[in-house]
């Protein structure tokens, strides 16, 4: 399954042997409850965070995807700022722990971090079904190995990410969830991007995925501390 963050919570994308399903959920309490047997869940969140300094993951990201769009990978917040309810105090902590601020754009998925850092840490067998996956990672792998130039919120770069799905999923199905998805839960980028993360995802359940860095690291909860793809 792959799962984005949408504006009316998380959207779970997967396929069966008609169509590509979906459903939006409102939390991560919710899907995980939802979809109790799911092999593998690659969702576009930062999971296992660093207790100081930049991840690993998150430089060799920026490289990966290369020119306009290595800006699009965030850097993930140090794992002490978790509980801070204003941007100023992310920002306080983040340049206490390890001199780094932290800016509205971070701050404004701090929450949902927040969420998923919550949800695996109460349930062992669902943090081990959990991968992290970033969708222009998936794309510049589906490109072969080179990040898009175009963005994501123009015409040229839906066109561009739907002939990169089309060739994994099918033009049909995937013209046909783009249809079916209200866009009043999520938009058509975070539909292409909870596809990108269902690619991910497929290849990790047969063991052909590749993740930056290869072999993950570690964080201190012992959750991989890594970008799969």
């Amino acid at each position: 399954m792959g799962v984005d963050g949408a504006k009316s919570g998380w959207l779970a994308v997967w396929a069966t042997d008609t169509q590509l399903g979906f459903e939006v959920h409102a939390d991560v309490g919710a899907l995980r409850a939802a979809h109790a047997n799911a092999a593998v869940i690659a969702v576009d969140v930062p999971i296992g965070l660093s207790d100081a300094g930049p991840r690993t993951a998150d430089v060799l990201a920026r490289k990966f995807v290369g020119g306009v769009r290595a800006s699009s990978i965030f850097s993930s917040p140090v794992r002490g700022v978790l509980g801070a309810s204003s941007q100023a105090e992310a920002s306080r902590l983040h340049r206490d722990i390890d001199t780094r601020g932290y800016g509205a754009q971070a701050f404004a998925i701090l929450s949902k971090i927040r969420e998923w850092d919550g949800c695996l840490a109460a349930d062992a067998g669902f943090a081990a079904r959990v991968h992290e996956v970033h969708p222009e990672v998936c794309f510049a792998a589906l490109a072969g190995g080179k990040g898009l130039v175009e963005s994501k919120k123009t015409p040229e770069g839906a066109a561009r990410r739907r002939a990169l799905l089309h060739a994994e999923f099918g033009d049909a199905a995937v013209s046909d969830l783009l249809a079916r998805v209200p866009r009043r839960l999520a938009a058509p980028d975070d539909v292409l991007d909870a596809l990108a993360a269902l690619w991910s995802a497929r290849r990790i359940a047969v063991g052909q995925h590749e993740s930056l860095p290869n072999p993950p690291e570690v964080d201190s909860t012992g959750r991989r501390r890594a970008i799969h793809y």
